[in-house]
């Protein structure tokens, strides 16, 4: 969590409750006649972090909306506490990775292999006056305040073509196109980026969230994913020699225990016995004794 206002060291978020307040028994203590004592409180567990008010009274907003119960927060987010602002950002700004490959020549190709690709990749509008709205990236989508852009946005830090976000097919990729601000990919300041599903991509005050079902979601990569079941063993394994735990000295697999001959001799007295039996019984029903 980052102040870019300075009313707070930058505060690192961990699984449990962060409490939000001037009560000094709270995790992020803030000073100012407008923050409750328990202001609010943040929740980080396996689905994510939530966001609680605990003093409706109080000013909470995420993203300029104003909150009043709860509200979910991904990276990306500003929240405000009264009049201080925090921006809730990875870790290490190099978790946003801004190598990108070189940009697909325009040409006819490129525009026949655009349109082929399928609108899977969207903008979802989360703040701003592009709140609700849905952007479909459909190959490239070139962002500005230019009336000639394919997303205009009329706001004071955007320049006239501001940046272009690309689907490509074998990644998305936002890129710069000259401007003199930048991007905000969840609350990170780039240039140029590789996207992720889930992403949140802020443009001076409208924010947008990066949807793309099926691809991988960021820092998910393939070779990190476990099986979801075990491979069958159909081989025959070998017997191991195993360390003697008293004497210290490798113990050697147990021998085969061999057939003795007076086993042997058990087995053919019950063979002869059960013949036995069974002709006494057929001599019973053949003669009626």
């Amino acid at each position: 969590m980052s102040f870019p206002n300075g009313e707070h060291p930058d505060f690192v978020l961990a699984p449990g409750i962060c409490g939000i307040g001037s009560d000094r028994d709270n995790q992020i203590v803030l000073s100012g006649g407008g923050i409750a004592a328990h202001h609010a409180r943040l929740e980080v567990d396996g689905r994510g972090l939530t966001l609680s008010v605990l003093d409706p009274r109080g000013h909470t907003h995420l993203n300029a909306r104003p909150v009043r119960e709860k509200g979910i927060v991904r990276l990306g987010d500003v929240l405000s506490v009264d009049t201080v602002q925090i921006v809730v950002k990875p870790e290490r700004d190099e978790v946003i990775r801004t190598a990108v490959p070189s940009e697909t020549p325009s040409s006819a190709d490129a525009e026949t292999r655009a349109r082929a690709i399928p609108p899977k990749v969207v903008l979802r509008g989360v703040s701003g006056a592009q709140f609700g709205r849905i952007v479909a990236v459909r190959g490239r989508l070139t962002i500005g305040r230019g009336s000639d852009c394919d997303l205009t946005l009329d706001e004071p830090e955007m320049s006239r073509r501001h940046a272009m976000i690309e689907n490509n097919g074998d990644g998305i990729y936002l890129r710069d196109l000259g401007s003199a601000n930048g991007t905000f990919v969840n609350g990170v300041q780039v240039r140029d980026a590789v996207l992720h599903p889930g992403d949140q991509i802020a443009f001076d005050r409208n924010r947008f969230l990066l949807e793309a079902p099926g691809l991988p979601l960021r820092g998910e990569l393939a070779e990190e994913r476990s099986p979801v079941h075990a491979p069958a063993i159909t081989q025959t394994m070998q017997a191991v020699t195993l360390p003697d735990p008293i004497a210290g000295k490798p113990k050697p697999p147990p021998a085969p225990v061999a057939e003795s001959a007076a086993s042997r001799n058990e087995i053919w007295w019950l063979i002869a016995a059960a013949a036995l039996i069974g002709g006494a019984i057929a001599l019973l029903l053949l003669f009626g004794f």
